[in-house]
């Protein structure tokens, strides 16, 4: 008759975890500087939103959001992979670095640029599910919301990936940000 694992055949498993956890800690990812050609890609995806869609205000965006990113990895101490990191965060050995908190203070970063031909949004997949995932969204303004590009620095641990919403594998809905955003000139620098 079998019975399960029972706490003894348990405990090597548990073992492991506590130590992966406690080495893990000190381990800090910060992913490299952003390459120029991906920047550049990111630069064209968003000019190629829209027919009114500032090539200067592209550019910012994309430099800021790779830059943004790894400053992002830097702060929260970034263990990776995510789902690791997010453990740590959950038993209370890391205070930041869900992915709401990247879409947070990446969104907020962004706003400081104050576009005018870019609108950002706040994207939720799979919401009210342990797969819930937030991301920053950019789109031409007025442009649907499914138009516009994911920008989510989660994903690889501060490494910015990007995505056409509608390609992304990820099934985004449209959300208002968890808390109330700043106003614009209150977000100049």
């Amino acid at each position: 008759m079998f019975a399960g694992p029972g706490p003894c055949k348990a405990f090597p498993c548990l073992s492991a975890l506590l130590l992966l956890t406690a080495t893990s800690t000190g381990c800090v990812s910060v992913p490299d500087a952003p390459r120029e050609p991906d920047v550049q890609a990111l630069r064209l995806a968003l000019i190629s939103l829209g027919p009114a869609v500032s090539g200067t205000e592209a550019d910012r965006v994309a430099r800021c959001a790779y830059q943004h990113s790894r400053e992002l990895a830097r702060e929260y101490r970034v263990v990776r992979p995510p789902f690791l990191h997010n453990s740590l965060i959950n038993l209370g050995l890391k205070e930041r670095g869900l992915c709401y908190q990247w879409a947070e203070d990446l969104l907020n970063r962004l706003r400081k640029l104050a576009t005018e031909s870019l609108e950002l949004r706040w994207g939720k997949a799979r919401a009210g599910t342990w797969r819930e995932h937030n991301s920053v969204v950019v789109t031409a303004v007025g442009a649907p919301f499914e138009t516009g590009i994911v920008l989510d620095p989660w994903r690889r641990s501060g490494r910015l990936v990007w995505q056409p919403v509608r390609t992304d594998k990820y099934p985004w809905q449209e959300v208002d940000p968890p808390w109330p955003p700043p106003a614009i000139e209150s977000a100049r620098e």
